[in-house]
């Protein structure tokens, strides 16, 4: 079947195949064989891909392994953020957690129509994936969310016009670095509710 074969190529070449991809393939076969009144539909695609002994596959990644002691080093964290809460008596509201997460402009799918049973789903991407920034997020243990900032890897600010409520920085690797962090402790910390009062606080991060 051209179909299955069109799809078996491009797996094979490690490209991600969608059903909308499916669809459009077979309404320029059908034109080429003169069947012009093909329209084709998703419910069509899922049927196609059951014939054909195909399914919709994600992309198979290697789980890191957690070390043997993690859990009791998790429950020693909890312990000291605990007692160092009941003994400097921190509001609720003044107990903040922090991290960065790298975030990238061009988030391919993980998923793609596959043979069911094939173990390794492997996907080539645009390479721009690896063009990346961080997002610097945090809260409050009363589940109140403070401003997002934004790290780009660049050595100056954007032109384009900042949405309110979202500190920039920029770094030439788009890293967190100690510049970074005096910057996020004073436009984002420092003005958390209660932060101008300068409340006794517990700040957890990574």
């Amino acid at each position: 079947m051209a179909m299955k074969e069109w799809i078996t190529n491009h797996r094979n070449k490690g490209f991600a195949v969608s059903t909308k991809m499916i669809i459009y393939e077979a309404k320029c076969i059908a034109e080429e064989k003169g069947i012009h009144d093909f329209t084709g539909s998703p419910p069509w695609s899922y049927r196609l891909m059951k014939r054909c002994g195909l399914a919709m596959r994600t992309k198979t990644r290697i789980a890191p392994k957690m070390p043997e002691e993690y859990e009791s080093k998790i429950l020693s964290f909890h312990k000291l953020v605990i007692d160092a809460r009941k003994r400097n008596g921190f509001e609720i509201r003044q107990i903040g957690n922090m991290d960065g997460v790298p975030l990238t402009f061009d988030v391919p799918s993980n998923r793609t129509v596959d043979l069911k049973g094939a173990k390794t789903i492997a996907m080539k991407t645009s390479g721009h994936e690896k063009t990346h920034y961080m997002v610097v997020l945090s809260s409050c243990a009363d589940s109140t969310k403070l401003p997002p900032m934004l790290i780009f890897k660049r050595k100056t600010f954007p032109k384009e016009e900042i949405p309110r409520g979202v500190v920039v920085h920029v770094h030439e690797k788009g890293w967190m670095d100690k510049n970074g962090m005096r910057v996020w402790v004073e436009k984002v910390w420092s003005k958390r509710p209660g932060g101008l009062l300068k409340k006794p606080a517990l700040l957890v991060l990574d």
